[in-house]
């Protein structure tokens, strides 16, 4: 057996649960789960690939800049999204009165409903599972998990 192999083999149990593929089928059974959700509400064209730019549009509208940073995508997808969105009447989009190379994006009244429906969901979602575990537990695996993001927006503009 060659060393590569051997570091390999030693190397296997990290596939195993780990936090990131824990992360990562939470973040598949929770698509699952929303999908599932909204298809029953009415909303069965709503792709999940969607959801950030859609939940990241402010009361009173987001130009496409804001949004694709709120949203942690390119302007590219950001568009691309958004013109999807505006197809399935989720949004409509303006020049940007302060920017004309800007598009305002805000929610249509559909719009607004699927992200109330949304919203309302997971807080649903938070108490059921706050109830599941001791609450201040949940609470701290949720302050952990932002402060591991926080962490990482940090590192990720050091390096830049």
């Amino acid at each position: 057996m060659n060393a590569l192999d051997k570091q390999l083999i030693e190397t296997e149990h990290v596939k195993t649960g780990n936090w990131v593929k824990l992360i990562s089928i939470l973040k598949h059974q929770f698509n699952e789960w929303a999908t599932a959700a909204l298809a029953k509400e009415g909303f069965d064209d709503f792709k999940m690939v969607y959801m950030p730019v859609l939940m990241n549009i402010s009361p009173e509208g987001s130009n496409n800049t804001e949004l694709a940073s709120h949203a942690r995508v390119t302007k590219q997808a950001m568009s691309k999204v958004a013109q999807e969105l505006q197809k399935l009447g989720y949004i409509k989009a303006k020049a940007d009165p302060r920017d004309k190379r800007s598009t305002t994006i805000t929610l249509t009244d559909r719009g607004k409903r699927l992200v109330i429906k949304v919203r309302l969901s997971i807080c649903s979602l938070t108490e059921e599972y706050r109830g599941m575990f001791k609450a201040a537990d949940f609470d701290k695996a949720t302050e952990i998990l932002k402060k591991i993001i926080e962490y990482n927006d940090q590192e990720l503009l050091h390096r830049k």
